[in-house]
Order: C-alpha cells, then structure tokens, then sequence
C-alpha cells in the first residue's frame, strides 16, 4: 500500500498540483482545516504564514484523530476505513499544510474582505510586481516531527486598465485568492510580464519544491 498524504486544503488548484506531483507515489486525502485565521497576527509575512500553517496541521492532525468530542463518524476515511486506523497500517506517512499571503510594497494582504477591495488590490497591481510568501509545514507521522520551509515568489505585470480589472473582479474568484488576485485568469496573464524568482504553481499555493524538499529532511 502507498503511503498516506494527508493535504490540509480547501482549495482546487492546490488539490490538482498534488494529484499531478505527488499522486503517483502517495495516496492522497484531503481535508480542510478549520481555523480562524483572523485570530493569528504578525507584521512579518514570513512568521504570519509559519504561525497560520502550523495552526492549520494542529487542526488537521485533529481532525485525523477525531478530536475529543466529535468521534469516529466525524473522522476522514480511506476506502471505508477510518483514516487513523489506516496511518497505523502503513509507514512514512505525512501531513502538509500551507499558508500564503500576497506583499505589495511592504502591505500584507491577505483574501480581500469586499469586491471594492479586490478592485482597489488588482488596480495597484497595474505596471507593478507583488510578492506572494508562503510557508509550507510538513508532519511525518512515524517520527512525529514537524517541519516548515518558506518561498517567496514576485510576479509583474505590465498595464492592468480599468476594464480589464473590473472584468476580472467581476469573475468572483479573487474574492477567495490571497491579494485578491488569481495568476491563471486569462485577463491577468494578459498582462504578466515574469514571475522570477518563483513558478506559477508556487503562485498559485503549492511549491512542489518545498514539499519535495521537506519531505527529504523527515526522511
């Protein structure tokens, strides 16, 4: 049997950047952590996203192991089997979980709160670049140790004009990306002149870099 990847996301492109890299050697479960992220603050990117991901494995390792009060139905499964039963079966098994947020000019942004947001957030982006920072934190369930590794990725963009960012505000998929922007919408590669350093994947919220890499370190 393949060993277990347990990914602590809600997101689809997340979920088919996994599948695409990693779903030949593991076999993947997917489950959403349910956090309050509003309550997790820091100035400095790189800690608020450590802090975030960290809280979002201690709930996804919760909900792996069915929490104190919500019992076995309440657990993921694998094939009709309970999922913690399953970790106890096969060896080199891991959890991964992310958080990412989009840096403009030293502001920290994370999913806009309102559509006014999201098209002040695309118009600064117009013959401009952002950073997006990511913390990756991985979980190795036979040695029960926990590791983090963070990538910072910078996109530019040519001329966004006012139509163009209305047409992608209007869309609606901004609303649920960091910095209100998403780096696959057709309008927005329009205009993308490079991401360097960084790929569109680590954009998007998946570095298969990191992941590869920490996977090496618990190994």
């Amino acid at each position: 049997m393949k060993p277990l990847m347990i990914i602590g996301t809600s997101a689809t492109r997340r979920r088919e950047i996994a599948m695409l890299h990693f779903g030949d050697a593991y076999e993947l479960v997917f489950v959403s952590p349910d956090i309050d992220e509003k309550a997790l603050r820091d100035s400095d990117p790189y800690k608020l996203t450590e802090v975030i991901a960290r809280a979002k494995m201690d709930a996804v390792l919760d909900q792996v192991r069915g929490g104190e009060s919500e019992g076995t139905a309440k657990r993921p499964q694998v094939d009709g089997k309970d999922l913690a039963v399953c970790l106890q079966e096969r060896r080199r098994c891991v959890a991964v979980t992310f958080d990412q947020v989009v840096v403009w000019r030293g502001e920290i942004r994370e999913k806009p709160e309102s559509k006014e947001e999201s098209l002040h957030f695309l118009a600064t982006y117009s013959n401009s670049s952002l950073d997006t920072v990511q913390t990756t934190c991985l979980y190795d369930f036979d040695t029960q140790k926990w590791v983090t590794v963070p990538t910072k990725t910078t996109t530019y963009y040519r001329e966004l004009t006012p139509e163009r960012i209305q047409r992608v505000a209007d869309k609606g998929h901004v609303m649920h990306a960091a910095g209100g922007f998403t780096v696959e919408d057709a309008d927005m590669l329009a205009c993308m002149i490079k991401i360097e350093p960084g790929t569109q994947e680590e954009v998007q919220g998946f570095s298969v870099a990191a992941v590869s890499h920490l996977l090496k370190e618990v190994a």
